[in-house]
């Protein structure tokens, strides 16, 4: 989006990057990437003076999958960070191993790594991840046999889009509506 009316000065950049990935083994591996620049020299408390582009952070989570989305391993790392503390987070991520990525599965993320057990980037990064596994597993498994249309029942009622009593769900995916559970009550 353009702002035509105002002058604009960038200062801050975050940019996540995820990617979904078949393993050979046939589990996944979905991997999320965050860096945050400054565009001017920025002062740290333990880093000193960061240069303009010089990574505030750099962090990479790569979580591990089967095709139920349970989390089989997770790698974590920190490669640049405010603190040098931050960095005793990495391990404490694999508390997620046995998690299924679904409903309300980023409160058990909290219950283990919320507050000042884990990093609020990697719990961003985790939602994120969860975003690209759905966009990345079902889909792959089902582009042979279903063509063009392809829903999984854990995105009814997520978005506007995919409202079990909107249109797109009653034309496309009936089997799905709200409205067709009424009838069949």
């Amino acid at each position: 989006m353009t702002n035509t009316t105002n002058q604009r000065q960038p200062i801050h950049n975050r940019n996540i990057n995820s990617t979904g990935y078949l393993r050979d083994d046939g589990l996944w591996d979905i991997e999320a990437v965050l860096i945050d620049t400054k565009d001017y020299y920025f002062e740290t408390i333990e880093r000193g003076t960061l240069s303009p582009g010089e990574h505030v952070h750099n962090l990479t989570v790569c979580v591990t999958l089967d095709d139920s989305f349970t989390i089989r391993d997770v790698n974590a790392v920190m490669e640049a960070t405010p603190f040098q503390l931050c960095k005793q987070v990495p391990p404490r991520m694999n508390k997620i191993v046995g998690i299924t990525i679904g409903k309300g599965w980023i409160k058990q993320v909290l219950e283990l790594l919320g507050g000042t057990q884990g990093c609020t980037h990697f719990i961003e990064m985790l939602k994120i991840i969860a975003t690209t596994a759905y966009q990345t597993i079902h889909p792959y498994r089902i582009k042979d046999t279903q063509g063009p249309k392809i829903i999984h029942p854990s995105i009814v009622d997520q978005c506007q889009g995919f409202a079990s009593d909107g249109s797109v769900v009653q034309k496309h995916f009936p089997e799905y509506s709200l409205l067709n559970v009424k009838e069949t009550s």
